[in-house]
């Protein structure tokens, strides 16, 4: 009987171990599958590009930098918010230089620090270092960004935003 228990406990650690294992490798892969998402996003060139990383319902919501708007709500004004960023920019690269996520693989966080470069529509350079924050949520098996904030630090004593 005493080693009948031993046995037990024995198979009882062992199941512990494996599903903490398991939850790793699937915490793992949804959080290389919400980075593929954050890369992918970050390397469209069009509006339309840029709408399949996003939710399909009418929740989807984005606070971006660009103002006099303060958000974005529902699939036509994010669209329409898109439109006008990628309007009339030419050769846009997208830099990540800082990548975080966390998932339980229902909700998905993902912080970031990103350089972007372009042309702009007047054909000077545009060079802007902001930080974008993301929700993620499953949609039929797929990572969509439900809600975007991008936001530039201030300089508090001048309140203008700090671009570089």
């Amino acid at each position: 009987m005493k080693g009948f228990g031993t046995a037990l406990v024995g198979l009882a650690v062992l199941c512990i171990v494996i599903s903490a294992s398991t939850r790793i490798e699937a915490a793992s892969s949804d959080e290389k599958a919400i980075a593929g998402v954050e890369h992918k996003l970050a390397s469209a060139t069009s509006a339309q590009e840029a709408m399949k990383y996003y939710d399909p319902t009418d929740q989807v919501t984005i606070l971006d930098i660009g103002g006099p708007q303060r958000e974005h709500v529902g699939q036509k004004d994010v669209r329409a918010d898109l439109e006008k960023g990628f309007s009339g920019m030419k050769d846009i690269k997208v830099q990540f230089l800082e990548l975080k996520v966390i998932t339980d693989g229902k909700l998905g966080y993902a912080r970031s620090i990103q350089r972007f470069t372009a042309t702009g529509p007047d054909g000077k350079p545009v060079d802007i270092t902001f930080r974008q924050t993301d929700l993620l949520h499953k949609v039929d098996g797929q990572w969509k960004i439900l809600e975007q904030h991008i936001s530039v630090p201030v300089d508090m004593q001048t309140g203008k935003a700090l671009m570089g």
